[in-house]
């Protein structure tokens, strides 16, 4: 009779002090996914929601939406974009080892001007993470072949126009076209003074996404 009395009264306080109960709560939550997240404890599914948008852009391209997935059919692409809010090299590299990243300050799905992602691809058959895969067979890429990036409410369809190795000591890409245009590049790391392949596409088409 004691312990359910105990039970109601523990009850009751929490009742009474609800609000504060709730932000301890929220405060446990985050310390705790905070240190999962520090030992890299936390599930990818998970991880792939973090990050995905800047807080600001460093560049005045604001017109469109921010690219947040990307699919190539034809060679079995599909990763999660990320969209840094820094042009550091070293945050770039981290972002890398997530998936897909979109350089800032370049284009916008739905904008004017081109849309700069880029990612690993690697020859080694295993690898623990996945993320350096992520253009693996971008190589075999041919002219008129369709590229899939989304926002939250679109797909926006690009069409292969060229594929090329550019050497490291050659500009990758200009972001202020006048044409909607997507660029894809791989590279070992972003700052990387190697020979990587560039992929440009032109926009296409535009659908909504089925809720």
């Amino acid at each position: 009779m004691e312990n359910k009395e105990n039970k109601l009264s523990a009850k009751d306080i929490i009742m009474k002090n609800k609000g504060l109960f709730l932000i301890y709560l929220f405060i446990i939550l985050v310390i705790t996914f905070s240190s999962l997240y520090l030992f890299n404890l936390v599930p990818e599914a998970l991880k792939s929601t973090i990050g995905r948008e800047p807080v600001a852009e460093v560049a005045a391209n604001r017109n469109g939406e921010l690219p947040l997935s990307i699919k190539i059919p034809v060679i079995g692409v599909n990763a999660q974009v990320y969209n840094p809010a820094t042009t550091s090299e070293k945050i770039l590299d981290e972002y890398l080892l997530k998936g897909a990243v979109r350089y800032p300050g370049s284009g916008l799905l739905g904008g004017s001007g081109n849309i700069f992602i880029f990612g690993h691809n690697t020859g080694i058959p295993i690898v623990n993470n996945q993320a350096f895969k992520t253009f693996n067979g971008i190589k075999n890429l041919k002219a008129g072949d369709l590229i899939q990036v989304y926002s939250h409410k679109y797909e926006y369809d690009y069409k292969v126009t060229s594929l090329k190795m550019v050497g490291a000591d050659k500009a990758l890409v200009e972001f202020n076209t006048k044409s909607e245009m997507l660029t894809i590049s791989t590279c070992n790391n972003f700052g990387a003074k190697t020979d990587r392949y560039v992929v440009e596409s032109v926009f296409v088409s535009k659908k909504a996404l089925q809720n």
